[in-house]
């Protein structure tokens, strides 16, 4: 066309766009933990997948990997090392299946299932982006399943009546009940995460005593990986083993 080559490409314009730009401008996808976004990781893992530019790629799956732990301390720690936030999760979960990116997905379908709504899951991000039935189906229920794993596993504390070593009974049993309903009253589940280490070390003496606070903190932690470890089984993938061999083999194919 006027003199030069043409290719033409059946891709979107959008992907094109940030494909082309993270070629010809180093400075527009620059390795972790260079700061960017899921729309920008998709649409260029998508692409360099597509035209085998494995440069591209590893950077896209180093990015992704920011934000996709596979244990319970790069879950708490992502917050800090993901490089497009934590509030992605819809989009990465479908990043993940569309690439058959196994590894990327426990993260992604637990916080779809605990951070958005039945509605949400069955109506999706309107007007473009919707989960397949099978992945409604499996957020769905791993959703219920969670939902029994928050009361009996994570705050399995706030139902004890009494604890043997209390020093106030009738304050703690209060506080616990005030927790209980706290949790029981939110359609956004949190079964990994509600008490940060600073609540357990500012809470008021009169509220929870020492005993309590000590033996809460002790079942919760338990609680957490507990669930932790269950992950992958609620939501049909492969181990955590198996998982994170899978992610070292991607990310350590050559550029």
């Amino acid at each position: 066309m006027e003199g030069c080559p043409m290719v033409v490409l059946h891709d979107a314009p959008e992907d094109t766009e940030y494909f082309l730009k993270a070629i010809f401008d180093s400075s527009f996808f620059e390795r972790p933990p260079a700061p960017t976004t899921i729309p920008v990781v998709s649409r260029i893992l998508r692409l360099s997948t597509k035209y085998d530019v494995g440069y591209l790629r590893r950077r896209a799956l180093l990015h992704l990997a920011s934000a996709s732990p596979l244990s319970l301390e790069e879950y708490d720690a992502m917050s800090s090392t993901s490089t497009f936030g934590i509030k992605s999760s819809f989009l990465q979960l479908l990043l993940a299946d569309d690439l058959g990116i196994k590894w990327a997905m426990p993260i992604a379908m637990f916080k779809v299932s605990c951070s958005l709504t039945i509605e949400q899951i069955l109506s999706g991000v309107p007007p473009t982006f919707h989960l397949p039935p099978s992945l409604q189906r499996t957020c769905l229920s791993a959703r219920n399943t969670l939902i029994f794993a928050q009361g009996h596993d994570t705050f399995c504390f706030v139902h004890v009546m009494d604890n043997p070593g209390c020093t106030n009974q009738d304050q703690c049993r209060s506080t616990r009940s005030l927790l209980l309903y706290a949790l029981t009253k939110r359609e956004i589940l949190r079964p990994m995460g509600y008490f940060p280490s600073s609540w357990w070390e500012d809470i008021d003496p009169q509220e929870l005593c020492g005993a309590c606070c000590r033996e809460g903190r002790i079942q919760y932690e338990e609680g957490r990986r507990r669930i932790w470890d269950r992950l992958p089984e609620m939501f049909a993938l492969p181990s955590w083993e198996d998982l994170r061999a899978a992610r070292e083999a991607d990310l350590a194919r050559p550029e």
